[in-house]
């Protein structure tokens, strides 16, 4: 499990930087990024840095913890981690404006794009 916590922490803390460049490339193109639910609150560099981080780690550990009790733990993980993405795509839309639904979308797959091949390769194919 230390090997997966240190390829998690790691590939997190990379896409959490990412995504901070991304917040800034995003407010450059569109604007501010705005949530409005629960509270209306403008997005800044830190809240994506930060969740990225913290939620990449946390999200990992679990859903890791979960397929090493499977007979494919690879697999699962990245079928786990495919179908949370996908679905944590869909609140955005619920909490903020079209552009920054698409902009938070964005940072859902650069998280993905880090975190899902780091941690699968961490995992054994089968038990």
């Amino acid at each position: 499990m230390q090997k997966i916590a240190k390829s998690a922490a790691i590939a997190a803390l990379i896409a959490a930087v990412v995504n901070a460049i991304v917040v800034l490339i995003a407010t450059a193109i569109s604007g501010e990024l705005l949530v409005t639910m629960p509270a209306p609150m403008t997005i800044t560099v830190a809240e994506p840095f930060i969740f990225t981080a913290l939620l990449g780690i946390i999200g990992s550990l679990i859903v890791s913890f979960i397929a090493m009790r499977t007979a494919n733990p690879r697999r699962t993980w990245v079928l786990i981690a495919v179908i949370g993405v996908t679905l944590y795509g869909i609140p955005p839309f619920l909490s903020a404006g079209a552009i920054t639904a698409i902009w938070f979308n964005v940072m859902h797959a650069v998280a993905a794009v880090f975190i899902i091949p780091a941690v699968a390769k961490a995992l054994p194919e089968s038990k």
